[in-house]
């Protein structure tokens, strides 16, 4: 994956230029600790966003969520979800999808992002992003660590100030 020179918010910027229609696809697990934030973020964002956001929180199961994905009609879609990427906990970037789908496998979902990713854009032609968060203790457990919980409000934050 390419180094990152720029920050968080300028990435969703740049991403966002001309959205119309956005959704934001919160994935996770709410028994494994960490593996919760990308739920925890549409959760957080509900209120915060205009009409043209829509949020949906997908848990472990983003392939159940396609066809309300494919009736909206969405210019973007963003997917927001731990992922180990070998960076400190609670790291958070952009990234295209085929930049994810090269490398190993970092989901913990059944589905493979990728294949999700493929399907969505054929019905639909939107723009398709990952946003992936850097994970302390993905194991058992409820509760996130005060780095997610961290990364969480700050990604909260970024998105409500730049998104449609």
């Amino acid at each position: 994956m390419r180094e990152r020179t720029s920050s968080l918010e300028e990435e969703l910027r740049a991403w966002l230029k001309g959205a119309g229609k956005v959704v934001v696809a919160g994935i996770g697990n709410g028994i494994r600790r960490d593996d919760f934030v990308g739920v925890k973020v549409a959760q957080d964002l509900a209120g915060k966003v205009s009409k043209n956001v829509h949020l949906i929180e997908c848990e472990t199961v983003p392939e159940s969520f396609v066809d309300e994905i494919i009736e909206i009609s969405p210019s973007h879609v963003l997917l927001v979800d731990a992922a180990l990427l070998g960076l400190p906990p609670g790291t958070a970037h952009l990234y295209d999808v085929e930049e994810v789908v090269n490398s190993a496998s970092i989901s913990t979902h059944t589905l493979p992002l990728r294949v999700f990713c493929e399907y969505v854009f054929t019905l639909t032609g939107a723009k398709i992003a990952l946003l992936l968060i850097e994970p302390k203790d993905t194991d058992f457990g409820e509760g996130m660590s005060e780095e997610l919980e961290k990364a969480a409000y700050r990604i909260v934050k970024n998105l409500a100030g730049t998104l449609p």
